[in-house]
């Protein structure tokens, strides 16, 4: 028995020690993972760890140049800083604004995923030729425990495509792919947030779209927006967010930080082109947009700047009451309808198919059918085309009882549709009148409603069966059109 305990000892400790050793090669594996690749990395900071950039960017003639002489024409030069405030990128420098936090994202990942390709000299004495003297770019990232590492890019090497880089972490010159260049070569424009709002779409819950022939105000509660100003009505969902992504995505094509009398004058003045607020739960703001000498341009409530906005703005935004509003005209949902009455012809749901009065009553309770066999019911399935049609049925237009086009509607109208729900539940009365200034248009105005509907016609075209063709039968005159005269065949002599 001492043995067998001594056996069990021995295999518990060779598992051990083969457990061990699998957990030193996993380690030892990502250990080695993690050198090959931060093998040639520029710099082992993180972007998540970088709180502050100091950015320096010289555009001249040496940019994607092979020459690695400086150039002789006089450089422009963009000087910036940046914070990083509440979890956003803020400009600091030339101007206070909100930055543009894709691109600075963009620009933190091209120094840190920055691989060298090999090291050319050590010494800053040796910089000179290389261009990091006076290099093209100069970043400096701080990050959060206050060390700041700057980063030179310098001229593009003679031959190749590669460019010198070096750190304040060392004094070695680094040759590498110009793509370093290249990806740090940002204007204030580039690095600069272009959209005039930063908000989400689904963060609005209220806005008021003021133009010059029409003021629209909507607030949304539960996912769904209600056009409360000038009338009460629900709101085309799909077209509110329309509209709200084209709000919450403008963007400027040119800042103006310092604009002319001019344009202050047309943005401040009483009839301009738009002026819209939006609001979320946590706050409110208001654009105005104005045209000057064919240019669109526009402010925002609590920044200085002016924004030159694309000329496509304007019909984007140039939305109507009318067009914002929800176009379906019923709410009820066809499954639950039971009876149908046309112009006092009645259709009963058996099932969940539509038959005449006169065949419904051939069914029994179970919807069986109990009549002769030589007195089979014809169902009438243009009644669930029209009941389906009337279900999704959208207005083109919608005029209030007191309109014009309302009052010069017969007092009879052309089709009564009542439609019958369970027992207890009112009906639905719909009236409809062909509109006179086109044929192809009806009027709609139902039971309990004062507005009145105009609908293209085919919402109504399952009141009438769809004539059908007998099998075998010839179709109707002017059904087949006439088939062309065919040239006669060549004749082709007998060998």
């Amino acid at each position: 028995m001492i043995r067998n305990w001594q056996k069990m000892a021995g295999l518990g400790l060779t598992f051990l020690a083969l457990g061990g050793l699998a957990t030193w090669d996993e380690w030892q594996t990502k250990k080695d993972v993690a050198a090959t690749d931060a093998k040639g990395l520029l710099t082992l900071i993180k972007p998540s760890t970088v709180t502050g950039i100091s950015f320096h960017m010289t555009e001249d003639a040496t940019s994607g140049d092979k020459s690695a002489t400086p150039a002789s024409t006089a450089s422009k030069t963009f000087d910036a800083t940046f914070k990083l405030v509440d979890g956003f990128w803020q400009m600091l420098t030339p101007i206070q604004a909100l930055a543009d936090q894709v691109a600075i994202a963009d620009l933190l990942k091209s120094i840190t995923d920055y691989k060298t390709e090999s090291e050319v000299a050590t010494g800053k004495d040796k910089w000179a030729p290389f261009g990091l003297n006076a290099p093209r770019r100069v970043i400096e990232l701080e990050t959060t425990d206050g060390t700041k590492t700057t980063f030179f890019v310098g001229n593009n090497s003679p031959v190749g495509f590669n460019v010198y880089t070096a750190t304040s972490a060392s004094e070695i010159v680094y040759s590498g792919s110009q793509y370093i260049a290249t990806s740090t070569g940002k204007s204030m424009f580039d690095l600069r947030q272009k959209r005039l709002f930063n908000l989400k779409s689904s963060d609005v819950s209220a806005i008021k779209l003021g133009l010059a022939h029409e003021k629209t105000w909507a607030s949304k509660k539960d996912g769904q927006w209600t056009i409360t100003s000038p009338t009460s009505v629900a709101a085309d969902t799909a077209a509110m967010n329309n509209l709200i992504d084209d709000i919450t995505g403008l963007k400027a094509i040119e800042f103006l930080d310092s604009p002319d009398k001019a344009i202050i004058k047309a943005l401040a003045g009483k009839s301009i082109f738009a002026e819209i607020e939006v609001t979320t739960d946590k706050s409110t703001s208001t654009i105005r947009i104005e045209t000057l000498k064919g240019s669109l341009y526009a402010s925002v409530s609590g920044t200085p700047s002016v924004y030159k906005l694309e000329g496509e703005t304007m019909s984007k935004l140039n939305k109507t009451t009318k067009e914002l509003r929800d176009k379906k005209i019923f709410s009820f949902q066809s499954a639950q309808v039971e009876k149908v009455s046309i112009d006092g012809d009645f259709f009963h749901k058996v099932g969940t198919d539509w038959y005449s009065a006169a065949d419904s009553a051939k069914f029994g309770p179970d919807h069986k059918f109990t009549g002769k066999p030589s007195d089979q019911p014809k169902t009438t399935d243009h009644i669930r085309n029209l009941v389906v049609d009337l279900e999704y049925a959208k207005a083109e237009d919608v005029f209030p009882a007191t309109s014009s086009e309302a009052k010069k509607l017969p007092t009879a109208p052309l089709h009564r549709i009542n439609l019958n729900f369970k027992p207890g539940e009112p009906a639905l009365v719909i009236d409809t009148w062909l509109a006179q200034d086109n044929p192809e248009m009806i009027y709609l105005r139902t039971s309990g409603q004062t507005q009145l509907y105009k609908a293209n016609k085919s919402v109504i075209a399952g009141i009438s069966p769809t004539p059908q063709t007998a099998p075998g039968a010839a179709p109707p005159a002017g059904d087949m059109p006439a088939m062309p005269d065919m040239p006669a065949m060549p004749q082709v002599p007998n060998p």
